[in-house]
């Protein structure tokens, strides 16, 4: 029997999908797949509203496992990973990401796929993918519909951690919360989701969501060949990915 990296609960009209996958909740295809089943599992049910999407332990996630991203692997991975994004989009309900603790790479994309995001004070957020080669295609083309084009840019380029306060200012994130607080919080901001009609919450996401994504799944899809046929493609973006996995610098070709 495989491992399970996923746990999924109910409780009020609210849904919560816990990422457990000690000690950072790295994805892997695994996990992936489990969570596009759970989201799946979501689907009809007229009980819910809201799904929060969270991590166990002190990690949101620290984004999609690097040995995923071989040439053997990566055209699945993309696959199922963004495949998790679709199903949040066409979920008739709202999702929350509760991001308490580090979201880097693919959980930094993650908790922006989100409708909603509250964060604690100690919420860690980068994109680093830059640094080993690659980039990140989902921030690529949510990040410049969501905050100034240049500064998503920088975030992309530089790979540097951003702070959740620059987040918030920027409107990425919702609520930025105190550690002490963090679940009280939430609870609190979810219970005022959960007192809205239904129906009209359902109808409200519908209208912004084909409003704001009515060209997303043609730039997502550009943004994926662009990773899969042109980036892979590059000695560099392999030697980045290698000497991660082999603790090293990487020697950088240009090529």
């Amino acid at each position: 029997m495989s491992d399970r990296f996923v746990g999924l609960t109910y409780e009020g009209g609210v849904a919560t999908l816990t990422l457990d996958r000690p000690p950072l909740n790295v994805l892997n295809i695994e996990m992936m797949e489990q969570m596009n089943e759970a989201i799946l599992e979501l689907r009809g049910r007229t009980d819910l509203k809201v799904l929060v999407i969270r991590g166990k332990g002190k990690a949101f996630s620290a984004g999609v496992d690097v040995a995923d991203h071989t040439r053997d692997k990566v055209t699945r991975m993309i696959q199922v990973f963004h495949r998790i994004f679709e199903s949040i989009r066409l979920l008739d309900v709202i999702a929350v990401a509760a991001v308490d603790g580090m979201a880097f790479g693919g959980g930094f994309e993650l908790a922006i796929g989100c409708n909603l995001v509250v964060a604690s004070e100690s919420a860690r957020f980068a994109l680093p993918e830059i640094k080993l080669g690659v980039f990140p295609p989902l921030a690529c083309v949510v990040l410049p519909r969501a905050a100034p084009r240049r500064k998503a840019m920088e975030w992309i380029l530089m790979g540097d951690e951003i702070t959740v306060q620059e987040l918030s200012a920027y409107g990425l994130v919702n609520r930025v919360v105190p550690n002490d607080r963090f679940e009280d919080e939430l609870r609190s901001f979810v219970a005022k989701i959960t007192s809205k009609s239904r129906p009209v919450l359902i109808l409200a996401k519908r209208a912004q969501t084909e409003s704001y994504y009515a060209a997303y799944e043609e730039a997502l899809y550009k943004a994926e060949n662009l990773y899969l046929r042109e980036l892979m493609a590059l000695d560099d973006a392999h030697e980045g990915i290698k000497a991660f996995m082999e603790k090293r610098a990487p020697t950088w070709r240009d090529a």
